[in-house]
Protein backbone atom coordinates (compact mmCIF):
# COMPACT_ATOMS: atom_id res chain seq x y z
CA UNK A 1 0.00 0.00 0.00
CA UNK A 2 1.14 3.17 -0.83
CA UNK A 3 0.56 6.54 1.03
CA UNK A 4 1.04 10.49 0.00
CA UNK A 5 3.87 12.25 2.17
CA UNK A 6 3.73 15.89 2.37
CA UNK A 7 6.58 18.08 4.10
CA UNK A 8 5.17 21.12 5.02
CA UNK A 9 6.25 24.39 3.22
CA UNK A 10 8.84 22.97 1.35
CA UNK A 11 8.69 20.11 -1.27
CA UNK A 12 6.15 18.68 -3.13
CA UNK A 13 4.09 15.71 -2.03
CA UNK A 14 5.36 12.12 -3.06
CA UNK A 15 3.75 8.64 -2.91
CA UNK A 16 5.90 6.42 -0.68
CA UNK A 17 5.26 2.70 -0.05
CA UNK A 18 4.35 1.90 3.95
CA UNK A 19 6.95 -0.80 3.47
CA UNK A 20 9.64 1.86 3.37
CA UNK A 21 11.03 3.79 5.87
CA UNK A 22 10.17 7.39 5.39
CA UNK A 23 13.84 8.70 5.19
CA UNK A 24 15.12 6.03 2.65
CA UNK A 25 12.10 7.46 1.04
CA UNK A 26 13.14 10.99 1.27
CA UNK A 27 16.59 10.57 -0.14
CA UNK A 28 15.36 8.29 -2.87
CA UNK A 29 13.82 11.14 -3.97
CA UNK A 30 16.70 13.93 -3.87
CA UNK A 31 15.00 15.38 -0.87
CA UNK A 32 17.88 17.29 1.23
CA UNK A 33 16.80 16.00 4.92
CA UNK A 34 19.38 16.04 7.34
CA UNK A 35 20.60 12.21 9.15
CA UNK A 36 23.80 10.27 10.21
CA UNK A 37 23.39 7.05 11.85
CA UNK A 38 20.11 5.20 9.65
CA UNK A 39 19.47 2.99 12.73
CA UNK A 40 17.74 5.13 15.66
CA UNK A 41 20.36 5.94 17.82
CA UNK A 42 21.90 9.64 16.77
CA UNK A 43 18.56 11.79 16.24
CA UNK A 44 19.61 13.45 13.60
CA UNK A 45 16.82 12.79 11.44
CA UNK A 46 13.93 13.79 13.83
CA UNK A 47 10.86 15.58 12.55
CA UNK A 48 7.91 16.50 13.89
CA UNK A 49 4.43 14.58 13.03
CA UNK A 50 1.96 17.27 12.11
CA UNK A 51 -0.80 14.90 10.57
CA UNK A 52 -1.13 11.08 10.01
CA UNK A 53 0.33 7.77 11.55
CA UNK A 54 3.61 6.41 11.33
CA UNK A 55 4.73 2.68 12.86
CA UNK A 56 8.13 3.28 14.05
CA UNK A 57 10.93 0.61 14.04
CA UNK A 58 13.14 0.24 17.38
CA UNK A 59 15.32 3.06 17.99
CA UNK A 60 17.18 4.56 21.37
CA UNK A 61 15.70 6.23 24.13
CA UNK A 62 18.97 8.87 23.47
CA UNK A 63 17.87 9.90 20.20
CA UNK A 64 13.95 10.18 20.75
CA UNK A 65 13.21 10.41 24.52
CA UNK A 66 9.32 9.82 25.64
CA UNK A 67 8.50 13.42 26.15
CA UNK A 68 9.46 14.11 22.58
CA UNK A 69 7.43 11.12 21.11
CA UNK A 70 4.08 12.79 23.44
CA UNK A 71 5.18 16.55 21.49
CA UNK A 72 4.97 14.31 18.14
CA UNK A 73 8.41 14.13 16.90
CA UNK A 74 9.66 10.65 15.09
CA UNK A 75 12.24 9.33 13.25
CA UNK A 76 12.68 9.60 9.84
CA UNK A 77 14.69 6.36 9.59
CA UNK A 78 12.99 4.30 11.72
CA UNK A 79 9.61 5.70 10.54
CA UNK A 80 7.38 3.63 7.87
CA UNK A 81 3.78 5.58 6.78
CA UNK A 82 0.35 3.41 8.09
CA UNK A 83 -1.83 7.03 5.99
CA UNK A 84 -1.26 10.13 4.38
CA UNK A 85 1.26 11.86 6.47
CA UNK A 86 2.45 15.59 7.16
CA UNK A 87 5.99 16.10 8.48
CA UNK A 88 7.91 19.39 9.23
CA UNK A 89 11.42 19.52 9.12
CA UNK A 90 12.89 20.91 12.01
CA UNK A 91 15.25 24.05 12.47
CA UNK A 92 18.60 22.80 13.33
Amino acid sequence: MSHLLTIECCDPALIISSEELLLVALLRHGIIFPYSCQSGVCGTCKCKLIKGRVDLDIYSDAALNPVEVQQGLILACRARLLSDVTIRKLDR
